[in-house]
């Protein structure tokens, strides 16, 4: 798409997007993408398994680690700083802050949601599960443009390190003898029960 439309066309076509439902959705949206959703969602697959919660856990954190490595590496401008001098009106969702740095690429929200939907994916026995989970990530990735705080590019780059480094992680990490041993399969609620 950007071969066809400039980062600029891109960003300002979204931008033309804005309804009023938008401006009050997505705000909500974006923060299952946040910190806090990560640690509840952790919290919560206690209650599940504890293999599944650390299954979680570590995914969310060797994700954000590449994922912060790499905010510092291309230190690229929010749409806020790289059009600070731009003449065309930007619509920005009212009551919302709009972060001004250069970590935008990329998206840290985006990396959360996919690493979420892809671990939730992963350990759920259902996985036409995977489709719920797929469009959770995807209304958090578009949360991102939608206020103005990331570009195309950001989200694009933030959903494919997610994919990558979550299904790598947990192909390798599922399967060592650490995770093998029966303890793991107890939660907080089985714990419970058998005492």
């Amino acid at each position: 798409m950007k071969i066809l439309f400039s980062k600029e066309e891109i960003y300002f076509f979204i931008n033309g997007l804005h309804f009023s439902m938008g401006d009050v959705f997505f705000p909500y949206a974006t923060e299952l993408g946040s910190s806090v959703t990560a640690v509840v969602v952790c919290l919560l697959l206690l209650f599940v398994s504890y293999r599944s919660s650390l299954l979680m856990a570590s995914s969310l954190i060797v994700t954000t680690i590449v994922n912060v490595s790499l905010k510092n590496l291309f230190n690229a401008p929010r749409p806020s700083v790289y059009f600070a001098n731009h003449t065309r009106p930007i619509y920005y969702v009212p009551d919302v802050e709009v972060l001004s740095n250069n970590f935008s690429f990329p998206s840290g929200h985006t990396v959360c949601a996919f690493t979420i939907a892809l671990v939730l994916t992963y350990i759920t026995p259902n996985k036409k599960m995977g489709i719920l989970y797929l469009l959770y990530a995807l209304s958090v990735a578009y949360s991102r443009m939608y206020m103005s705080q990331h570009f195309l590019e950001d989200v694009t780059a933030g959903s494919i390190v997610a994919t990558v480094i979550t299904f790598s992680w947990l192909t390798w990490f599922d399967r060592t003898p650490f995770l093998q041993q029966p303890g793991w399969n107890m939660s907080l609620s089985r714990k419970k029960n058998a005492a």
